[in-house]
């Protein structure tokens, strides 16, 4: 038997269920016919004994009435009840047996039209047929339209465990080229201690970090934040990374990198697809940093027990055409400490509402400021899951650290 879809009713808040027409083959048709006509043998042997009819009619009579039950079954069973579906169980139970039912009275009536006369002489017997008749259609009917829901369900639950293990490993595909697009390791910088860490609140994000280096020596910190989650936001991130890494050895300073990329970025994407982003370069020799503030989080840097934010820039990367960045300068002295971050550790909320805050941040980099960088990445991360509690990440949490010799 093959099944083939028929007007198809997209399931939404209501109670509306696909809707399938069974279109039979040959080979169906004929076994089905064969088990009712075998049934009709059966009822025949048990009426023409118990009513003490003679047999050659009520076979007839029996085979007739058992055909029409078979298909009246199978008619209500596969067109009929899906359309009752949405309805309550009980509601849809009582519909069920009554347009069985009454196929069947239906159906016996136009029976009963072959041979009235034996109809009328042997009334028992036609009624002892047909009681037994309906009472077999509803029953067949039943199972069959439960088995029908049971099979539709078992196959929708296949289809979705289906399309989880196909978006799983799809997931599992971009996890791997998003890890690859990140940096491995920093770059050994004579003047500069380097350390950076990137977690996906999913499997895939859009938070992005970035060591960059020209022919020059010059040396470049990125780190981004682009618009959503998910599939999306990373396709966006390794379109950014590459804009970034291709733009860097040509761009004088971080406002012009940022410009760039706003011009890039805003070409090729739609009006709801931006980045925020921190961009800067570090001289080693004068260990002077210049940098541009896109709409991101203004990066901290740690002088002993004070702090300040390099907050200079201008609005975030592609959402206008022509937007201009101004470029801010520090001259860095040994032991400085600078702090990229994005918004998953300072908007990370408690389960009060309460966000961790810059602030937070701010007094673990001062507390902690002569550790080694890796060690400070994982306070900080164990601070932040601390203060979130037993919850799923709201956003990536990405961190980089940058202290000088």
């Amino acid at each position: 038997m093959s099944v083939t879809p028929h007007a198809p009713v997209t399931p939404g808040s209501g109670s509306s269920r696909p809707v399938q027409a069974v279109v039979p083959g040959w080979r169906f048709l004929a076994g089905w016919t064969a088990a009712w006509l075998a049934v009709g043998v059966v009822f025949a042997v048990g009426v023409s004994f118990g009513a003490g009819a003679e047999f050659g009619p009520v076979l007839r009579l029996s085979v007739l009435f058992a055909e029409v039950v078979g298909y009246s079954a199978f008619i209500s069973a596969r067109l009929v009840f899906p359309l009752l579906a949405g309805l309550p169980g009980a509601l849809r139970l009582v519909l069920d047996a009554l347009i069985v039912v009454s196929g069947t009275i239906f159906g016996s009536g136009l029976v009963i039209r072959i041979d009235p006369l034996y109809v009328l002489a042997r009334p028992r017997a036609a009624l002892l047929l047909v009681a037994f008749n309906a009472v077999l259609a509803a029953a067949v009917a039943v199972a069959l339209g439960t088995y029908d829901r049971m099979r539709r369900q078992i196959e929708a639950s296949y289809r979705v465990l289906r399309e989880r293990d196909a978006l799983e490993r799809e997931l599992s595909v971009a996890r791997e080229v998003q890890r690859e697009l990140l940096p491995r390791a920093a770059p050994p910088v004579a003047a500069l201690e380097l350390a950076g860490v990137c977690r996906p609140a999913i499997a895939v994000g859009g938070d992005y970090y970035d060591y960059l280096q020209d022919r020059d020596g010059r040396l470049g910190l990125a780190i981004a934040d682009v618009s959503g989650k998910g599939v999306s936001a990373a396709l966006l991130m390794a379109s950014l990374q590459a804009s970034v890494r291709s733009r860097f050895p040509t761009a004088e300073t971080p406002g012009e990198l940022a410009a760039d990329l706003n011009e890039a970025l805003f070409g090729s994407s739609s009006a709801a697809r931006y980045a925020t982003a921190f961009l800067a370069t570090f001289d080693r020799e004068t260990r002077r940093l210049t940098y541009t503030n896109a709409g991101h989080l203004p990066a901290i840097l740690v002088r002993g027990q004070e702090t300040a934010r390099c907050d200079e820039g201008g609005m975030p990367i592609g959402l206008f055409e022509g937007a201009t960045y101004t470029t801010g300068a520090r001259t860095l002295a040994p032991g400085d400490l600078l702090a990229l971050f994005t918004d998953g550790i300072t908007e990370a909320p408690a389960p009060d509402g309460e966000e961790f805050g810059a602030e937070r941040l701010a007094e673990l980099l001062r507390a902690h400021r002569g550790r080694p960088l890796a060690a400070i990445i994982e306070i900080v991360l164990g601070a932040v899951l601390q203060w979130s509690g037993p919850v799923d990440a709201h956003d990536d949490v990405t961190l980089v650290l940058a202290r000088v010799r």
